[in-house]
């Protein structure tokens, strides 16, 4: 299952998924933003799903655009699962784990199951405001000098890309709304989704939620996803979401789930929450239970330093801005052990390699973790097949391997359990 970036895009069409799943029920393997994706598309194919299946804690119970979310052992000890099931596997991080997981229950890969890369390689990012209000130290909106141009990208261009990613991409599932700016901002921005919606493409979209606006059109226009990030409850939330206001966050959080119940009940909500040396305790515990409240998933991770350019520059022994300093000192898996378990994890793909950035003035940058090189300057004027060999040789991947980064992200979004600095369970801080 182990997969490299590639110049040639390979896409399995309708009619060969047809013959490898024989009439059998499909499930979709991962429950977050690539497998919502993979659903649409083949809801917009007229295949819909069974189920999910996904191992996490967090969705236990839980729905995801409507269909069950099993654990993967209820289908895999089934005896007559080979009969009775083809499985997607739909995984940004864990393809490879589950793949091994597959074998082991006796299924067979390209006959029983399949990468959701076989079906579209790419999940792109349209990152529709070059505007963020927060400068968290963590970001390059906060940590970094380099400043890209500011602007947002209009509905018309948008409707452009998104036309031609779809000719390119037949089953491209997902579409995410954002990258290093703050898609909230962006004043037509339920338009956008609404175009979005009406190509059926799944719209995700990616919040401070420390705005001032009304939200109304935005949640009526139906994003499918929403995430917030937050690290830190109360008076700690300022310290590394920095220039956000608590008193702003927490009533848009009760806003946000008033009009959810209100017009879009079937939006998926979940709060991307960092796990810093100062936000755990009872931090933790009042942040988990409000989500509680607000029927809001809770997914727990462990902050790190971004971009990859930095993380680079510290591989390669260069200075970092007392920002990037300052966010070094704050995290619960430092960054050397951080780097320590990518290395381990060398031999495994690239965690970034379905990433495909376009910027709200169409430049394409070469990965989506990565925040300053660009290959190309119009999206709209390059065909995808050549986009793609341009990135393979501007040489940033091999740069990126080197150190091992292609997993850097993957250690660093597992599901993490709070523990207390000076803890060693799970190698959490020196």
């Amino acid at each position: 299952m182990t997969t490299q970036r590639t110049a040639e895009i390979k896409c399995m069409d309708l009619n060969d998924l047809e013959l490898l799943r024989r009439d059998r029920p499909v499930y979709l393997w991962g429950a977050s933003i690539v497998g919502h994706g993979v659903c649409r598309a083949l809801e917009r194919s007229g295949l819909a799903p069974a189920a999910f299946l996904d191992r996490s804690p967090r969705l236990r119970g839980k729905k995801a655009l409507g269909y069950p979310v099993w654990p993967p052992e209820a289908l895999l000890n089934r005896a007559d699962t080979r009969s009775k099931a083809f499985i997607i596997i739909a995984s940004g991080h864990y393809e490879d784990e589950i793949a091994a997981q597959c074998r082991e229950a006796g299924l067979q890969p390209g006959e029983d199951f399949i990468s959701s890369r076989a079906l579209s390689p790419l999940d792109p990012s349209v990152d529709i405001s070059g505007i963020c209000n927060l400068r968290c130290i963590s970001c390059p909106r906060g940590n970094m000098a380099e400043k890209p141009p500011k602007g947002f990208i209009t509905p018309a261009t948008f409707e452009l890309v998104l036309d031609k990613l779809l000719q390119e991409l037949p089953f491209m599932g997902n579409i995410q709304l954002y990258a290093w700016g703050e898609p909230l901002l962006h004043p037509q921005v339920a338009e956008i989704i609404r175009l979005t919606q009406e190509r059926r493409v799944l719209s995700a979209i990616s919040t401070n939620l420390n705005v001032r606006r009304d939200l109304t059109e935005v949640i009526q226009a139906q994003p499918d996803w929403l995430k917030i990030s937050a690290s830190g409850f109360g008076a700690n939330y300022e310290m590394t979401h920095t220039g956000g206001k608590w008193d702003l966050f927490y009533r848009n959080l009760f806003r946000l789930q008033e009009l959810r119940e209100r017009y879009h009940p079937a939006m998926y909500v979940e709060m991307n929450y960092h796990l810093y040396r100062h936000n755990l305790g009872e931090d933790y515990r009042q942040m988990e239970a409000l989500c509680q409240k607000l029927g809001f998933a809770f997914r727990p991770n462990w902050a790190y330093l971004y971009p990859l350019d930095n993380v680079l520059a510290y591989c390669q022994g260069q200075p970092l801005s007392p920002e990037a300093e300052h966010t070094l000192d704050l995290l619960l898996l430092n960054l050397d052990h951080g780097l320590a378990r990518a290395r381990s994890q060398a031999h495994l793909p690239c965690a970034e390699a379905r990433c495909f950035p376009i910027a709200w003035n169409l430049q394409v940058r070469s990965c989506g973790a990565f925040y300053l090189p660009t290959v190309v300057d119009n999206f709209l004027e390059v065909p995808l097949q050549e986009i793609l060999r341009r990135r393979d040789a501007s040489g940033i991947c091999q740069e990126c391997q080197r150190h091992a980064l292609h997993r850097f992200t993957s250690v660093y979004l597992e599901e993490a359990m709070p523990v207390a600095p000076g803890e060693s369970q799970q190698g959490a801080t020196a």
